[in-house]
C-alpha cells in the first residue's frame, strides 16, 4: 500500500509540470494587458498625457513582462523550483503569503459546505433508495432535478435576498465569521449534491437487487439491517468517488459563490486577479488548484481500498 501511495505521489510530478506551464500560457494567451489594466488607458489633459508610454514600458520591464515568453517562462519556472512563486503585480506582495492569509476562510467555507452536501447526499439518496417509487423518491428526483437546473449564482443571490435583505437574519459583509459562512456554505453544498444524490440512489438499488440481498430478505433480516449492513458500503463507491472529486472543486472551484457572498477567501480574490491580468497570482492559484485536485483523487483511491476489501487485497497483491 505504501509503495502504490508512493507511485501515485510520482505521477504527480509531471501532472503539476504540465498545469502550470499551460496556464503561463493560456494566461498570456488572453487578451489584455496588465500594465495597461493597472494605469488605465491613456488619457489626455491640457495636452499632458495622466501616464507616458515611457512610464508603462517601464512598468512592463520591472515585471519582466517585455520579454520573449521562452525567457519569462524559464525565469518564472526557476523561481518556483525554488520555491518562489512570483511577486502579485497589484501588490506587489508574495503570491505565497497572499493565498495564505486567504486560505483560512476558503477552507472553512469548503468544510461546512462539504458537511452539509454529505448530510443532503446521505440523507435523500437513502431515503429515495428505500421508497423507490413512492412520492417520497419522486419528490427527491424533483428536488435533484432543480438544483441541477438551478444556476449557483442563482441560488445564491436568492438566498441573498431572502435571508440578508428581507428578513436581516445575516450579513453578507466583514471578516469571515461563522454567521457569515451559512449562506454560502448552504449554495455551495446543494448545488454540487445532486449529482452525486442521484448515484448514489441508483447504486444502492443496483445493489439491493443483488442475490445476497435476496437471500438476506429470505432469512428474514429487517430492511434496515440489509440497507446499512449488507449494502450501503458497496453502494458508496461511486458516491465517494463523486465527492472526492467535489471536495477539490469546492476547495478551489468557488469562485463564483465567493464572488457572490463576498467571501474573502482566495475565490474572490483570483476572481479580482484574473480581472486585473495579475500573472502571478492566478499561476499561483492553478498551482494550489492543482495540488488539491491531485491530492483528492490520491484520497478517493485510498477510500476505495478502505470500503471495499477486494480493492485492497489486490491492491496489497501487486505490491
Amino acid at each position: 500500500m505504501l509503495q502504490y501511495t508512493a507511485r501515485r505521489l510520482l505521477i504527480t510530478v509531471p501532472v503539476l509540470w504540465a498545469a502550470f506551464t499551460l496556464s503561463f500560457l493560456l494566461i498570456r494567451a488572453a487578451p489584455g494587458d496588465p500594465v495597461d489594466i493597472m494605469f488605465g488607458p491613456q488619457e489626455s489633459g491640457g495636452g499632458v498625457e495622466a501616464v507616458t508610454k515611457e512610464q508603462k514600458d517601464q512598468r512592463r520591464r520591472e515585471l519582466g513582462i517585455n520579454q520573449p515568453l521562452p525567457v519569462q517562462y524559464v525565469a518564472w519556472f526557476g523561481r518556483v523550483l525554488h520555491g518562489d512563486i512570483g511577486t502579485s503585480f497589484k501588490s506587489r506582495r508574495s503570491v505565497f503569503v497572499e493565498l495564505q492569509q486567504r486560505l483560512p476562510a476558503t477552507l472553512t467555507l469548503a468544510a461546512a459546505s462539504f458537511t452539509i452536501k454529505v448530510v443532503v447526499v446521505v440523507g435523500l439518496g437513502i431515503l429515495a433508495a428505500a421508497k423507490v417509487g413512492s412520492i417520497w423518491d419522486h419528490l427527491v428526483r424533483l428536488f435533484a432535478l432543480v438544483l441541477i437546473a438551478m444556476p449557483s449564482f442563482w441560488l445564491g443571490l436568492l438566498l441573498l435576498w431572502l435571508f440578508a435583505v428581507h428578513f436581516q437574519w445575516v450579513t453578507v459583509a466583514g471578516p469571515a465569521t461563522p454567521q457569515r459562512v451559512v449562506l454560502p456554505a448552504v449554495t455551495l453544498g446543494l448545488v454540487t449534491a445532486p449529482t452525486v444524490m442521484r448515484v448514489l440512489r441508483a447504486s444502492l438499488l443496483a445493489e439491493l437487487g443483488r442475490a445476497h440481498v435476496v437471500f438476506s430478505r429470505a432469512k428474514g433480516l429487517p430492511e434496515h439491517l440489509i440497507l446499512w449492513r449488507h449494502t450501503l458500503r458497496l453502494a458508496m463507491l461511486p458516491a465517494v468517488t463523486l465527492l472526492g472529486i467535489s471536495l477539490t472543486y469546492l476547495m478551489t472551484g468557488s469562485v463564483i459563490i465567493e464572488s457572490v457572498f463576498s467571501w474573502p477567501g482566495v475565490g474572490k480574490y483570483v476572481m479580482d486577479s484574473i480581472q486585473a491580468r495579475d500573472y502571478p497570482v492566478i499561476q499561483g492559484f492553478v498551482l494550489l488548484a492543482t495540488a488539491i485536485t491531485v491530492f483528492g483523487n490520491l484520497l478517493v483511491d485510498l477510500a476505495y481500498g478502505l470500503l471495499d476489501p477486494r480493492i485492497r487485497l489486490g491492491t496489497a497483491g501487486q505490491t
